[in-house]
């Protein structure tokens, strides 16, 4: 298996994924390491174009051209997300390039504490560049979220009152072992106060309206935790609860 994942991570948009989430792929797709690039590249190379791999963008193009968030109006959302409620630190696990977004959330909710937690160490890399030369009071940290030990551990040590962002980040979890995300939620559920949850209602080229509402995913949160809101903005579906 040592082989396989050295074999894979040998394309620059891999090579700095962690060994475990390779592995973890790889024993997916029985050890086929084109297989294995096609998946990770569906769930995590998206992220990485030449010009981002090469920080070649500044915070403001690289959300504008992400597939993922360039449809994404963060000031609006954060301020559908926030009331007026006091928080003291944002955990975004699984963050992609949400970090590069902290300047909209500082605007809603002040000089916050954010945590961005992704697997990818090229984005890392980039986003603590960035905070940084901003000064921001915000850290990414590289992690495979399915290490769910290591994920509780930071989320223990932030101050309270704590929010779980987990942007699109489910069908990811699902489709590397399915029924992980119910696990997931249950092991960080006494580890913040707030979770804010969002899947994608198009497909990543915007063409296409998913039919699938993921009720599945809504009924468990609705039996285990309790939903404070859920609403739809620029094609996302967001779901924000807390433990009962």
């Amino acid at each position: 298996m040592k082989k396989i994942i050295e074999e894979i991570k040998k394309k620059k948009e891999f090579s700095e994924l962690p060994d475990s989430l390779v592995e973890r792929v790889a024993k997916k797709t029985k050890g086929n390491v084109k297989s294995s690039r096609a998946f990770l590249r569906k769930y995590f190379g998206v992220f990485l174009t030449n010009k981002i791999l090469k920080g070649k963008l500044n915070e403001e193009e690289i959300l504008e051209r992400h597939i993922s968030t360039k449809n994404r109006d963060y000031k609006k959302l954060y301020k559908k997300i926030f009331d007026s409620e006091k928080v003291s630190t944002v955990i975004d696990l699984g963050c992609g390039v949400n970090g590069f977004s902290y300047k909209y959330l500082r605007e809603v909710l002040g000089d916050v504490r954010y945590v961005g937690v992704e697997a990818v160490g090229q984005l890392v890399r980039q986003m603590n560049n960035y905070f940084n030369r901003e000064k921001f009071n915000a850290i990414a940290k590289q992690m495979d979220l399915f290490d769910v030990k290591e994920v509780r551990k930071i989320l223990a040590r932030q101050k309270k009152p704590r929010v779980v962002f987990l942007f699109q980040v489910i069908d990811a979890l699902e489709s590397i072992e399915k029924n992980f995300s119910k696990k997931f939620l249950l092991e960080i559920k006494n580890y913040s106060e707030k979770i804010v949850l969002s899947y994608s209602l198009k497909s990543l080229s915007g063409k296409k309206v998913f039919k699938v509402q993921r009720k599945w995913l809504v009924n468990f949160i609705k039996e285990n935790f309790i939903l404070e809101k859920e609403f739809e903005i620029d094609g996302e579906k967001f779901l924000i609860f807390g433990k009962k």
